[in-house]
């Protein structure tokens, strides 16, 4: 009899955890229903295992959902890096050195790839991009724990969504990379439902070189 008791309350202690962090989850997602572009200004912090000091850069995010979808990620003003998707490909350019490289989003291991997917707006896309680790509550923020499914599982450990505890909204994402590198980005600023153009995805290569970055 106790021994059944016990293992009720367990139960419920996991369906209570489970319930609670699928809340977390619709919460965050019911902000993303209606959005078809947003703008992002950051600050990523990237600690790297072969570097003993921190990299931090502002940069910019541009998500178009219309369509097949559009994405801009770019570092620095002017632009020191600028990542955009062309189908199941990232496309990495680098002004200063006038170099380009393509490279299948599932081999980057990155956390742009998985921007490059957009963010889930319903539940089941959530579900099919991703495995939920667990919910974490803290102060005024929801720390959604995830694991990449597929082919962008590659080289990343976990990734976290940062989300207000009132409103929802994500406010910062963190990876960690299975070779022990992280890194976070802190949303500074976001705009929603802006126009954007069409050839600020596809970023003019007249002139540029591919390469293999390293």
């Amino acid at each position: 009899m106790t021994v059944n008791v016990l293992l009720i309350g367990v139960l419920s202690v996991g369906l209570l955890r489970a319930d609670t962090g699928e809340t977390a989850v619709k919460q965050w997602l019911a902000t993303n229903l209606d959005v078809d572009t947003l703008k992002v200004e950051f600050t990523q912090t990237r600690k790297l295992t072969s570097l003993k000091s921190v990299i931090r850069q502002k940069g910019t995010l541009w998500v178009d959902r219309r369509g097949e979808g559009s994405f801009r990620w770019q570092t620095g003003d002017p632009p020191e890096t600028i990542v955009t998707r062309e189908g199941g490909q990232l496309l990495i350019v680098r002004p200063r050195s006038g170099q380009y490289e393509r490279r299948p989003a599932g081999e980057s291991g990155s956390i742009m790839a998985v921007l490059a997917e957009g963010f889930p707006r319903t539940l089941d896309e959530f579900q099919r991009k991703y495995h939920l680790v667990g919910v974490k509550s803290r102060g005024e923020v929801n720390r959604i724990n995830v694991q990449p499914r597929g082919q962008l599982d590659r080289g990343v450990q976990i990734l976290t969504f940062v989300t207000s505890r009132s409103r929802g909204v994500l406010q910062a994402l963190e990876v960690k990379l299975r070779d022990g590198s992280s890194q976070q980005i802190v949303f500074d600023k976001v705009e929603r439902r802006l126009p954007l153009s069409a050839e600020l995805f596809s970023p003019d290569l007249s002139g540029y070189q591919a390469t293999k970055f390293k």
